[in-house]
């Protein structure tokens, strides 16, 4: 039991780090983990040792190392959805210049963030890919939620505590499923727009969502229309390189 403790303290240094603290004291580390200094020193020299950490500067920091890009990489080269989005959802970004992201679902229920291509523009809205949220959470998250079973959805609402905001939510799922896409306004970024269109499998189910986002007093009328018929299209590529042969509902006012 204590060679699996070990294991979970190393896991835990490896994911004290994220894309707004990539670099970190041994300090740091202490304080976001709660372990003593040399139980913190003996996993970081194990780690090391593995290429999965680098010491950097004086005083000494640390960072993630090559291994871990190598560990993403097998993730990445595993994954369908992934390997059938990539190049789709560059010619989406080229064509739009907006930020543009793939989402997939995780336990929880959540979603998580596989790749993302921030927009070229000088004023761009981005987070990063491998950061995860609840799936009521945004319009990534919705587009996947609203076509997922009915169990799944009920599990989801369920943990938003507030009977109002389930309902609201409720109301909110049947709309996106009848427009085929979502589209929210500041709920996770204040001033940001984004736009998430459903991505399926070859069995119907939803296997993600494309996601565009940006600033909203950018996404705006023609471009807004086109930034949702783009998404759209890029959904239903990657949706038929997963053996998808489905088409989603859309209403004649949904972009407004």
């Amino acid at each position: 039991m204590e060679s699996v403790r070990a294991v979970e303290r190393a896991l835990d240094v490896l994911l004290a780090f994220d894309r707004v603290s990539p670099s970190l004291s041994v300090t740091d580390l202490q304080k976001r983990l709660d372990l003593s200094r040399p139980t913190l020193y003996r996993l970081l020299r194990a780690l090391e040792s593995r290429g999965l950490i680098r010491a950097v500067g004086e005083p000494q920091r640390f960072q993630l190392d090559g291994r871990v890009v190598a560990l993403a990489d097998a993730w990445l080269a595993q994954n369908d959805v992934v390997r059938a989005a990539e190049a789709v959802l560059k010619a989406l970004r080229e064509t739009i210049d907006e930020t543009v992201a793939l989402f997939v679902a995780a336990s929880g229920p959540a979603k998580f963030c596989a790749l993302e291509l921030p927009s070229r523009q000088p004023l761009v809205f981005t987070r990063g890919a491998g950061f995860t949220e609840p799936l009521p959470i945004g319009s990534s998250g919705k587009a996947i939620l609203a076509f997922m079973p009915e169990a799944m959805i009920a599990s989801a609402l369920a943990g938003l505590g507030d009977t109002a905001r389930r309902a609201s939510l409720t109301r909110e799922l049947a709309l996106i499923r009848a427009d085929g896409h979502s589209i929210s306004a500041g709920e996770i970024i204040a001033g940001a727009l984004a736009i998430g269109v459903p991505i399926f499998d070859h069995a119907g189910d939803a296997a993600g969502s494309v996601c565009v986002f940006g600033p909203e007093a950018r996404i705006r009328g023609d471009h807004r229309a086109r930034c949702l018929a783009e998404a759209r299209a890029a959904a239903a590529r990657i949706s038929a390189a997963l053996g998808h042969r489905g088409t989603l509902p859309v209403r004649a006012d949904a972009a407004e």
